[in-house]
């Protein structure tokens, strides 16, 4: 696996699959996902698109699931060709989501694919989502694939609800939806 920062051209002639994400905890559904990028036998390379922690201030998390170190380990055991750690600053959070697309994840990524979660924002204030980049599919190349939340005991999978698993000694449970 090859770790980028966010700003690096991926030096690579052909196509990626993209899976973009906070990643705090890679939990099931995080999985599930990165699976899905690294399950096909095509000429494709893997990247996970996160954020580096230095970015916690702009997301808003700042109690952690996975130390920096086992994150890293995790995408590695999971099979990612490329790991982009971004870093939400000033500058980088003003990034307009077709700004975004075009330059992040069309130029310097080389998308052919994105697999994303329903619910998926980027780009300024959260504005770019999933319509978004339906919309821009055809004249940006980039497919996009859809993979439905997973659920445990009938909800959703999120980091929010690991961490607050945790806070609450529910260990049982924290467990069972981080494991894939």
């Amino acid at each position: 696996m090859t770790i980028l920062d966010g700003l690096s051209e991926i030096e690579y002639s052909g196509k990626t699959r993209v899976v973009i994400g906070k990643f705090d905890g890679i939990h099931a559904g995080h999985q599930k996902l990165i699976r899905t990028a690294t399950s096909h036998k095509d000429s494709l390379k893997s990247v996970v698109f996160t954020f580096t922690f230095a970015s916690e201030v702009y997301l808003n998390n700042v109690s952690r699931i996975l130390t920096e170190e086992e994150r890293r380990s995790k995408f590695e055991s999971l099979g990612i060709d490329y790991l982009v750690e971004y870093e939400l600053n000033d500058t980088t959070a003003r990034m307009e989501p077709e700004e975004f697309i075009r330059v992040v994840l069309q130029q310097r990524l080389h998308a052919a694919e994105i697999i994303c979660g329903p619910d998926i924002t980027f780009g300024y204030k959260g504005r770019g989502n999933l319509d978004l980049l339906k919309s821009m599919e055809s004249e940006t190349g980039i497919k996009v694939s859809v993979i439905d939340k997973v659920k445990y005991m009938g909800q959703d999978i999120s980091s929010t609800r690991i961490r607050e698993a945790i806070k609450n000694g529910n260990l049982r449970d924290a467990e069972n939806m981080l494991r894939g």
